[in-house]
């Protein structure tokens, strides 16, 4: 257990960074650009996820998955990944016309050209980033993708201040590649990777048939209404949704990436040793549970101050949509550990299907919504979240057995802490006549009771996550000034 704490810590630590980093970069760049301009860069990102989403078809997480890794595995990886991207490239930088006058921005076709040379420098790292997720250097991969992000985001930062417009993003995407690519064959150098091999093409392909296809259906679920929005409506209206997402993923950032970063390996490992994951999987739906509840919910109710905050005060308009998001994705807990579950039990067809059922039919609603505006996409999120989480559930159980009662008992103590936790800041909103649009002040007094009442109610409950909040109290003791001997008894003569 000691080596998964260390790994979900060094996760945790790079999320924590690139949250601080993205936090700096979103207030930065709201406030440098307009929203039409961050609009068309969402557009333009949005076409090329979609485009080389398609490269997981030949996944370097098979590295990962295998019992045993040689150099021809290695190989084979790089050599698929390399032919699939140009096969990308090629048709991308073939319709790239066409995709600029869809959206009636003539420079989409340059922004297009910045992201297919971003996706080949990419594509050099990816196996070996796979190889240190396999062996869990977590604290490698944290330094440099945390270097990645902040050359990342001073280029965009940088170039946007200097009125490059929405191309910031792509200068910002191909500067973060070089970086990251550049750092991981430091860390890694493997000169043999750039031998082309296929055989392990068999295997590579097996795998990543499933995890390619599920990677699109994600892609697409996350960028298509976006996509739609900025041909139906303004490129101002993508900003807005786009930059509402963002504030309202804050939570997930710091607590749900770091557990699906660590997930795969860990749970892979697991099942190498052939430990039952019943146990564990109610125990991270409990721990996910009781800091993500909390923390959605507040934002929820903090949503007009932390706008305000973050993006500045010519964005109003999204504080609404952050309010309406972040309700609604208190349903998305369980959904985080199902396809890392599935593919470390070797059910990589089930996955898919659990995925493909899910996004689908979300997606389907998603763009419908979209014809009708902002807050009704916003809306239509409490119909796809809690539909995705009773699908990822039910195939969960499928495989890690146990009884409905179980689950509930599970989070059972994790919606006494959330209730607790928002006492405090509900008696602010009572004292501000019951209006959200309350000051970052009185924000942030909400922020500290939520936060007292939530550890409060952890004690009073004896939640399980307490003994984890113990220990990372243990492991900073000794960090702290007055304990590195500033405070000692004894005088240095002695």
């Amino acid at each position: 257990m000691s080596k998964i704490r260390r790994a979900f810590l060094m996760a945790t630590l790079e999320q924590y960074l690139t949250l601080l980093i993205g936090l700096v970069t979103l207030a930065a760049l709201a406030r440098l650009l307009t929203p039409a301009e961050i609009g068309l860069g969402v557009i333009g990102l949005g076409i090329g996820t979609i485009a080389f989403s398609l490269r997981e078809f030949a996944s370097p997480d098979f590295l990962i998955k295998r019992d045993q890794v040689d150099a021809e595995d290695v190989r084979t990886s790089f050599t698929v990944l390399l032919v699939l991207t140009t096969a990308l490239s090629l048709f991308l930088y073939i319709g790239r016309g066409w995709l600029a006058d869809f959206y009636h921005d003539a420079s989409l076709v340059y922004f297009l050209d910045l992201v297919i040379i971003a996706a080949f420098v990419e594509t050099l790292s990816l196996p070996t980033i796979a190889l240190l997720r396999r062996d869990m250097a977590f604290g490698v991969l944290a330094r440099i993708r945390t270097a990645g992000s902040i050359v990342a985001s001073l280029t965009t930062i940088g170039l946007a201040f200097f009125s490059f417009g929405h191309m910031s993003f792509a200068f910002g995407l191909l500067a973060g590649a070089l970086t990251t690519t550049l750092l991981a064959f430091a860390a890694r150098p493997v000169a043999s990777v750039f031998r082309p091999s296929v055989s392990s093409l068999r295997e590579a392909l097996h795998f990543g048939s499933y995890m390619g296809a599920t990677s699109v259906l994600n892609k697409i679920y996350e960028t298509l209404p976006q996509l739609l929005l900025g041909r139906i409506m303004t490129s101002t209206s993508v900003g807005i949704f786009n930059r509402a997402n963002a504030v309202c993923s804050l939570p997930d950032r710091v607590f749900l990436s770091a557990v699906f970063s660590v997930a795969f390996p860990v749970l892979a490992e697991q099942v190498r040793q052939g430990q039952n994951l019943c146990v564990p999987y109610l125990r991270a739906i409990s721990y996910i549970t009781v800091v993500y509840w909390p923390a959605q919910i507040l934002l929820a109710l903090l949503a007009y101050p932390a706008v305000h905050i973050v993006l500045g005060g010519n964005w109003g308009e999204a504080s609404p949509i952050v309010a309406i998001l972040c309700l609604a994705s208190t349903f998305w807990f369980p959904v985080i550990l199902t396809y890392p579950l599935l593919i470390a039990l070797g059910e990589n067809r089930e996955a898919f299907v659990s995925n493909c059922i899910a996004r689908l039919a979300s997606a389907v609603i998603l763009c419908s919504a979209s014809f009708w505006g902002l807050t009704a996409l916003a809306l239509s999120q409490f119909i796809t979240l809690p539909f995705q989480m009773m699908v990822s559930l039910h195939f969960v159980r499928k495989h890690v057995q146990f009884e409905w009662r179980d689950l509930l008992e599970a989070l059972r103590p994790s919606a006494i802490v959330t209730a607790s936790a928002m006492i405090g800041p509900a008696m602010v909103i009572a004292g501000h006549g019951f209006a959200l649009d309350i000051s970052p002040l009185a924000g942030f007094i909400a922020g500290l009771l939520a936060i007292a009442g939530w550890l409060m109610a952890l004690i009073r409950t004896s939640h399980p996550f307490l003994a984890e909040v113990d220990r990372l109290r243990q492991g900073m003791t000794p960090l702290l000034p007055w304990r590195r001997g500033g405070m000692s008894k004894t005088t240095p003569a002695e």
